[in-house]
């Protein structure tokens, strides 16, 4: 027996640049526009200090032979384990179907030398760490462009080949260019990207590939925001115990070509729509055609069978549907995000809210309208935010406005924004802020390129008011 579409919304969690910057302290630096500066920076990371406290590895850990790098260790220190279980062994900078949209990057450790060498085992491995690296670049991420800089070396590309990423994108070829183009489109400006955008892919891959393309990028862009805002030091030594140099020479033919990638044309988001611009927004997606067919309704229950039988699932675990363990991985890695953490519920939602509202979102925005509603938040008390907050606490506030940068901005984050929310909150429930932050830009850009179709309960939810 089916369970409704309804119960199925109730067991997941759906998902100005305004910042925490007080005036008197430093912005963050402009984006490098060359590639020495660039190597520059990333090797400089290493010197830097996390914004949440990250231990050193202790000399038992050094002998033991532990490798695992600082971004997993940051996570395994700060977030809940369901949180991390919940994610693929091989997510994030590895395929697609094991990012299933969420933050994946490595193993939920963090990796060493064998979760590296089964990402480069894998057939498309060059392909997706050159997306990964374009998604790097466009952000800004200095911790993951070291990363991803080592990884195609080990992929077997040239120094001039890796350079040729930042500037001559007609060194690859035309599939790979299309892929790059809408890479960096949805990553710097997820609201512009139009169905045309995806109609441009489809002269080069399928719709089960642009799906795998499309969770992919997504996933880049939430490990981006989540190794960039929380100030990870870059690793002195990648998949073994060699220290891994990332300042090498660079080329003359490459020394002063500026980039094409970062983000220096960045141009902060538009205002939020009014509340009945954003209502009709998320009515219109109720009727929509998807920018790509989705796998059948049966495909997706068949898909997360295992964890909830008889559940009838939403659209967005549908168009994940084509690798049915990623379609599952993703059902449980949101129900882990709605279930457990520190932070309250609500909040938690309201982050979804915000980042749906900042991104234009409106698939994501009206589930996380329906989810709040469903907890008895009013729609007046929604559409304050982002206008006439004052009904929030300091702390509400804070969050909000720290969600918006991190969403449209996330070159622009600092130390004094993230130093903000340690005034306010805990280092364990900073961490979750964040990383729902960056689970929510995932879940933005994966629904709404795909312009998945409004299910018919939330239609009717959200407008219960």
């Amino acid at each position: 027996m089916r369970l409704s579409i309804k119960v199925a919304l109730s067991l997941a969690l759906f998902g100005s640049a305004a910042g925490l910057r007080a005036d008197d302290s430093p912005a963050a630096p402009a984006p490098a526009r060359t590639r020495p500066e660039m190597k520059k920076r990333i090797e400089g990371l290493k010197q830097r200090e996390a914004r949440l406290p990250l231990p050193s590895l202790s000399a038992e850990d050094i002998a033991a032979g532990v490798r695992s790098v600082n971004n997993g260790r940051l996570r395994s220190l700060y977030l809940p384990e369901s949180w991390l279980a919940s994610r693929s062994s091989t997510g994030g900078s590895g395929s697609g179907r094991g990012t299933g949209g969420s933050s994946g990057a490595g193993n939920n450790r963090g990796g060493g030398s064998s979760s590296l060498g089964q990402m480069a085992a894998a057939p498309d491995f060059g392909f997706k760490t050159r997306l990964f690296w374009i998604v790097s670049r466009t952000n800004d991420c200095q911790y993951c462009l070291g990363h991803q800089e080592l990884k195609l070396r080990r992929a077997g590309m040239t120094e001039d080949q890796i350079a040729s990423l930042d500037s001559r994108w007609s060194e690859f070829p035309a599939a790979e260019q299309a892929a790059m183009a809408f890479t960096r489109k949805l990553t710097l400006t997820p609201h512009l990207v139009t169905p045309a955008d995806v109609a441009a892919l489809k002269a080069h891959y399928s719709d089960e590939q642009i799906v795998d393309v499309l969770q992919t990028i997504c996933g880049n862009n939430s490990t981006n925001r989540w190794t960039a805002s929380t100030g990870i030091p870059q690793d002195r030594s990648f998949g073994g115990d060699e220290p891994s140099q990332l300042d090498t020479p660079t080329s003359e033919a490459f020394t002063s070509v500026e980039t094409k990638v970062a983000p220096i044309d960045y141009v902060p988001r538009p205002a939020w729509e009014s509340r009945s611009e954003a209502e009709a927004a998320m009515a219109a997606c109720r009727g929509r055609t998807p920018t790509v067919k989705l796998p059948t309704a049966d495909a997706g229950q068949a898909a997360i069978a295992a964890d909830t039988p008889g559940v009838l699932p939403p659209n967005w675990v549908r168009a994940s549907a084509y690798s049915a363990p990623s379609a599952l991985r993703l059902w449980k890695h949101r129900q882990a995000l709605a279930r457990d953490g520190r932070l309250d519920a609500n909040l938690k939602a309201l982050i979804g809210w915000v980042c749906a509202r900042e991104d234009r979102a409106w698939y994501a925005a009206a589930h996380a309208r329906a989810r709040l509603n469903a907890m008895g938040v009013a729609d007046d008390r929604l559409f304050a935010v982002g206008g006439d907050e004052g009904a929030f606490s300091p702390k509400e506030k804070a969050v909000f406005a720290f969600a918006r940068k991190l969403t449209s901005a996330p070159h622009t984050v600092v130390d004094a924004d993230v130093a903000g929310l340690r005034k306010e909150f805990s280092d364990h429930e900073v961490a979750e802020i964040i990383f729902l932050t960056c689970d929510a830009n995932s879940f933005d850009r994966f629904t709404e390129a795909l312009r998945l179709p409004l299910e018919e309960e939330v239609v009717a939810v959200g407008s219960a008011r």
